[in-house]
Order: structure tokens, then C-alpha cells, then sequence
């Protein structure tokens, strides 16, 4: 059943949109695989996901995406976009 509306979710879309879809329900699994048990960690990615993908030009990341500089400057303002209740980033980059 979930699969059904996620096809139709898609076939609804722009080709951006479904760019934009993959890559943030990507991100927000991987996100919230490394949160682990912490449920609040989960629901911050889940909350925050969007805001943060806007706030730091995720379409500019995939549209030069070969680019080492590219990614440093995408990772270092998405990481730690994703706050707890107190504003402390739970990711940070290495």
C-alpha cells in the first residue's frame, strides 16, 4: 500500500520534484539511521529536513555534484542545520 502511494506520489511530480523527493528521503533515512534509539534526534530530522535542504542550496550540491568543494560547502551548512530543542546540532561534519 505504501509503495502504491508513493508511485502515485511520484508520477504526480516534476522531474525536479522527484529529484528533490529522492534526495531528501534519502537523506532524512540515512540521517535517521545515525540518529540511532534517540527518538527526538528522529523527529528533529523529520521536522527539519526541508528548512535545511533550503538553507543550504541542496540544488546547487547535485547540479555540481563531482565537485569536492562543492560537497565540503553542501555538508558544512546541512550537518549541522539539524538541531535539538536547545538549537545544538545532533550532526556534525568530520
Amino acid at each position: 500500500m505504501v509503495f502504491l502511494w508513493t508511485a502515485l506520489a511520484i508520477a504526480s511530480c516534476s522531474q525536479g520534484k522527484v529529484e528533490e523527493l529522492s534526495f531528501r528521503w534519502t537523506l532524512e533515512y540515512k540521517f535517521i539511521q545515525l540518529c540511532g534509539k534517540d527518538k527526538e534526534c528522529a523527529a528533529a530530522v523529520k521536522s527539519q529536513i526541508q528548512s535545511c535542504l533550503e538553507k543550504s542550496h541542496w540544488r546547487q550540491y547535485l547540479e555540481h555534484s563531482e565537485d569536492n568543494r562543492e560537497f565540503e560547502r553542501f555538508a558544512s551548512a546541512f550537518y549541522p542545520c539539524i538541531v535539538d530543542q536547545h538549537g545544538h546540532p545532533y550532526f556534525h561534519k568530520k
